[in-house]
């Protein structure tokens, strides 16, 4: 039985970095760019006003003050979309809608606010305006040939707007990982199947395919089977398509013996079989030639541990990210809980905001293996093999995997 770091490390290093492919901006949110992101073009790509106002000269309005006006000649309006041909002249202003383009000649914008149209071709300022006022300047924001974004981010939404505006409409990603996936054992029925007696419905699958959806992966679902050696290998023989494969059993431990021997007869270059972690130490990880094969118990308490612990990081770094772990934070604990015997625990909590920081809530894990604790739980406890427990009040360590809620 090795250690929860060591599995990781094992899985990590068995894990490559999928293959780069160049995708629509739009179908590219939450992917990993493969290459830089190089502006082709200025942004903003021309001087605008980013008020409504005058353009002038701000040598012609230097002395101006709200007891001495200066009088400019007004030569007409430009609307946004529109291009003023003519050069703004000394001593004369042009009416200019907030986000036009600046007129060439006049180098600032006087604020409606500040002055008072005296006729259709005249205007009262009443403000002195520096060089450059109310103007955002063509390439301010991004000037061509710029870096805009280097390999290895994680695309935004707010990335996505900003590569279209400077006309990207197609970027090089690491590619999502394909994941077949299927759920094996004598008692498992299909959830939509009617319950019988000493049969259980493979709710864990259905998490399984969400949650690997939610890592950014393509989901494989090749069904629920009984331990039924031919119907196992037909399953592995599809994989090779995919880029990883996940196996659960049911609940018995002679059913994940049964998976781990059928699994190995079958190719299988086992790493290890279990780890010092609770719940789910039941645990298998090899790979058919170079690609990752994960075994775990379809108990949905376990199998959202190795999830998050072990899965999640290897499909982060299938796609590049290099941070390939949850934000972890220190919370105040809520209620006593239970560690040791030389296992790394991973306790389901509910993790809140408060005004003196982040709380930690365990949920009733009896044993660790409670489905019902997932119902509101947030975030994992981590409590290392030598801790054997922690009392109220004092500091955990926990790892976020969905949003804080708050106390209000």
């Amino acid at each position: 039985m090795i250690s929860a770091e060591k599995a990781l490390q094992i899985i990590l290093d068995n894990t490559c970095i999928l293959e780069s492919k160049t995708v629509p901006i739009l179908d590219s949110l939450d992917m990993v760019l493969a290459d830089d992101i190089v502006a082709g073009e200025d942004y903003p790509p021309f001087d605008k006003a980013v008020i409504e106002g005058f353009a002038a000269r701000s040598s012609d309005i230097a002395a101006s003050d709200r007891g001495s006006p200066t009088t400019l000649i007004l030569d007409g309006d430009i609307k946004v979309g529109e291009q003023w041909d003519q050069v703004v002249k000394p001593g004369h202003a042009i009416k200019i809608a907030a986000g036009a383009l600046l007129p060439e000649g006049a180098d600032t914008v006087v604020p409606v606010d500040f002055a008072v149209r005296e006729s259709a071709k005249k205007v009262l300022i009443y403000k002195s305006e520096k060089p450059g006022e109310h103007i955002d300047i063509k390439g301010d924001d991004i000037e061509n040939g710029s870096m805009v974004f280097s390999r290895g981010r994680v695309i935004t939404a707010p990335d996505i707007g900003l590569m279209a505006a400077i006309g990207v409409n197609r970027v090089v990603c690491h590619r999502k990982p394909r994941v077949a996936f299927f759920a094996s054992g004598n008692e498992l029925i299909s959830p939509d199947s009617p319950l019988r007696a000493g049969k259980v419905r493979a709710g864990a699958s259905y998490t399984l395919q969400i949650q690997l959806s939610r890592y950014g992966a393509e989901p494989v679902n090749l069904g629920i089977l009984e331990m039924n050696p031919d119907q196992i290998k037909q399953c592995i023989e599809k994989a090779p398509v995919c880029d990883m494969m996940i196996v659960t059993s049911g609940s018995s431990g002679a059913d994940f013996d049964y998976l781990k021997t059928i699994l190995q007869k079958y190719g299988l270059d086992l790493k290890f079989w279990r780890v010092a972690i609770r719940p789910g130490k039941p645990f298998v990880f090899g790979a058919f030639n170079s690609m990752p094969v994960f075994g775990f118990s379809d108990n949905i308490a376990a199998s959202m541990v190795i999830l998050e612990q072990f899965v999640r990081p290897s499909l982060m770094k299938m796609q590049g990210r290099c941070e390939v772990r949850r934000t972890e934070v220190v919370a105040r604990l809520e209620r006593d809980i239970k560690g040791g015997n030389g296992m790394t625990h991973f306790i389901g909590a509910e993790v809140r905001v408060t005004d003196d920081g982040f709380v930690a809530i365990p949920q009733n894990h009896r044993s660790g293996l409670s489905v019902k604790a997932f119902y509101v739980a947030n975030g994992f406890i981590v409590l290392p093999p030598e801790v054997l427990g922690v009392s109220a009040g004092e500091n955990v360590r926990v790892q976020i995997i969905a949003d804080p809620t708050s106390l209000n």
